[in-house]
């Protein structure tokens, strides 16, 4: 009877694992396209990000005529951080359908089906950033490990509806025997992509810097107008581009699947 061999690696990396991933090019190349050609769909939903900067905007334009609106200005930043969340869950059900070739659900269902997920997805982020900080704290590689065999744990649980610890499981099997190819991927893109947000975003500070001038932009207490200004730039700015992060985890997510 003939007996397969399987040389193991560190991480659990295997010489002959099912099937091939795509490369880190082809992903992000995917991705861009993706980003491009659905752009004006997920922008309806990724817009939110966007009322978020607002709301925190008006709040410091309050605080500046008022400094007894500083009180006001936390609750609304507390506020939109609680807000943004159930944003990026329905930010997820919406390129998960898009990278299927579907449309995206009707806004209402898509809504009501990411408030039924809000404290679920919160419990697995905990679990994840407390799993990986405790790698960190002992030793770095083991934080290092986690935080990839962990990476899908969250658009696990919108995909599949696979909650808590078992959606962390599911990540850290769909990573198995190609923890390496899954690290390379996942660093490629986020770099890539992540040099393009921070020349976008330079060049946007850059114009602000030389309409306010240096010292308001660097001052140890800024004007409250001039930080609300900037966290709405970073709102804006993920409004944007977010389709693009989340549709990449995506396509990385089901080439892993796929080729399982």
């Amino acid at each position: 009877m003939a007996v397969e061999a399987r040389f193991c690696y560190p991480f659990g990396h295997m010489a002959n694992p099912t099937k091939p991933l795509p490369g880190a090019g082809q992903l992000i190349g995917d991705s861009w396209k993706l980003f491009t050609s659905t752009w004006n769909t997920s922008v309806k939903t990724s817009i939110y990000f966007l009322y978020a900067g607002l709301a925190m905007f008006a709040a410091a334009v309050l605080t500046k005529l008022n400094g007894g609106f500083s009180i006001l200005e936390g609750i609304v930043g507390l506020a939109a951080g609680l807000f943004i969340i159930w944003v990026t869950i329905r930010l997820y059900m919406t390129m998960l359908n898009l990278e299927a070739g579907k449309q995206p659900m009707a806004p209402g269902v898509e809504s009501k089906t990411a408030w039924a997920l809000y404290f679920p997805y919160i419990f697995v982020v905990l679990l994840v950033g407390l799993a990986t900080l405790a790698g960190f704290v002992l030793i770095i590689i083991p934080g290092i490990y986690l935080a990839v065999a962990f990476a899908f744990s969250q658009v696990i649980l919108v995909d599949q509806g696979i909650r808590g610890t078992q959606a962390l499981a599911a990540s850290r099997a769909l990573v198995k025997g190609r923890w390496w190819a899954s690290l390379w991927r996942l660093l490629a893109g986020g770099v890539v992509f992540g040099l393009l947000i921070a020349i976008v975003v330079g060049v946007l500070v850059a114009i602000a810097t030389a309409l306010v001038g240096t010292e308001a932009m660097s001052a140890a207490n800024p004007d409250p107008v001039i930080a609300g200004a900037m966290n709405l730039l970073q709102y804006a700015s993920q409004a944007a581009f977010m389709p693009l992060f989340l549709g990449f985890t995506v396509k990385v997510y089901r080439a892993l699947q796929k080729t399982r």
